[in-house]
């Protein structure tokens, strides 16, 4: 089979994921759609005489029988495959183009030789941290490589939304719906069908990216306004120290809201990964810049470590209404009479650049990787709720 005779095989956004000139491209697509045939085929006709690509899979047992087995056939049948080296994992084309196949299992395994060229199959199964790797060995003789990546989406809280779903310079991804391949079995999409939610079929059967099923709000529920009215203020604070420490730490997140009547509007979100010392520094430049107007809260830990920072804060914060709030029940419980509201239309956003991935964020609960946003929209959202020791905007 040639080249010239796929193409009858691939459906429009197929095509264009094939065709692309994008440095990092994404094909994704619902179950059964032709990820893997996309993402093969591509390789097969980007490959250059003696260059190195990589061929990627989140586990040895998927590498070796759904993305290599399609590579190898796929090469096959269009007379491109001269070679195979099972003990090193190493296919080589008629062009003498090398590939080499590794599995994810642990990203390290993807440290090695610089490639002109990889592609990631199933990249939603895989770890960013092994993407990273990958995307710093794309240099080959002097030359700035490419990346493709074919998978199902995982909700909007997940990195390849970030990498791919939000798009940005040199990046394409392209759709395609598990409907599009006119070589499954006819009753393939009614019987899948069948097994999931109209919410989850968008996912895994049309390939889009979406909040997950499951998630305890809505990204509609919150309107954005260009800026907010006078009224009750307050920052919260959920402070985590934790930079450097393990893969993927939590953040340090301030939230500021404000209330005007019976409507809240969260006017400003601080969010970041600091070191105690930075913590100080950027809680005292922020409430400088919020003025003395502005309550301050912040989570108490339970335990003296929590009393004892708390009480560090208070004292760095001398001159500000601040105070430490110790956390009763769950974070879901402590951030129901904010959804509450919020599904009623009485929360709203002030338009900037922290909106999305706080929408990301909140709209991704429980399944969230992260909910520090979370636990201080609810925080600041109590303190207004509760009244009582927040001062009023003038």
């Amino acid at each position: 089979m040639q080249a010239a005779s796929l193409l009858v095989q691939l459906t429009k956004p197929q095509y264009d994921f094939c065709h692309s000139d994008a440095t990092y491209r994404a094909l994704t697509g619902g179950r059964g759609s032709g990820k893997s045939f996309c993402g093969a085929y591509d390789l097969l006709r980007r490959a250059e005489p003696k260059m190195l690509y990589g061929v990627y899979a989140p586990t040895f047992r998927m590498l070796q029988d759904a993305t290599m087995r399609t590579f190898m056939h796929l090469a096959t049948e269009m007379r491109y495959l001269k070679s195979f080296r099972r003990g090193d994992m190493l296919a080589v084309l008629g062009n003498e183009a090398e590939v080499m196949f590794r599995s994810l299992d642990d990203p390290e395994r993807a440290r090695g030789p610089n490639l002109s060229g990889a592609w990631i199959d199933e990249a939603s199964v895989v770890p960013k941290e092994a993407f990273e790797i990958i995307i710093a060995a794309l240099r080959q003789s002097g030359r700035m490589g490419w990346l493709s990546a074919t998978f199902t989406p995982k909700g909007l809280a997940h990195w390849t939304y970030d990498v791919f779903g939000r798009g940005g310079p040199n990046v394409a991804t392209f759709h395609t719906a598990t409907s599009d391949n006119p070589f499954l079995p006819p009753e393939f999409m009614e019987t899948v069908r069948a097994q999931y939610t109209e919410y989850l079929a968008l996912q895994e059967l049309q390939g889009e990216f979406i909040d997950p099923e499951g998630a305890m709000a809505r990204r509609e529920w919150f309107k954005t306004v260009p800026s907010a009215p006078q009224g009750m203020s307050v920052r919260f604070w959920d402070f985590a120290a934790t930079k450097g420490s393990g893969d993927d730490p939590d953040y340090t997140v301030g939230t500021k809201m404000t209330k005007n009547g019976g409507t809240f509007y969260v006017t400003d979100v601080v969010r970041g990964r600091f070191s105690p010392g930075e913590i100080e520094r950027i809680a005292l430049g922020v409430a400088e810049k919020d003025g003395k107007i502005v309550s301050i809260g912040m989570e108490q830990e339970p335990g003296s470590a929590g009393k004892l920072f708390c009480a560090q804060m208070i004292k760095l914060l001398a001159g500000y209404h601040v105070r430490g709030i110790r956390s009763t029940g769950d974070k879901v419980q402590r951030a129901m009479p904010f959804l509450a509201q919020a599904e009623a239309g009485n929360v709203f956003l002030v338009d900037a650049d922290w909106n999305r991935a706080w929408l990301d964020e909140i709209t991704s609960v429980p399944h969230a990787r992260h909910d520090d946003q979370w636990d201080s929209a609810a925080g600041a959202f109590n303190m207004l709720a509760r009244g009582g020791w927040a001062r009023r905007v003038q």
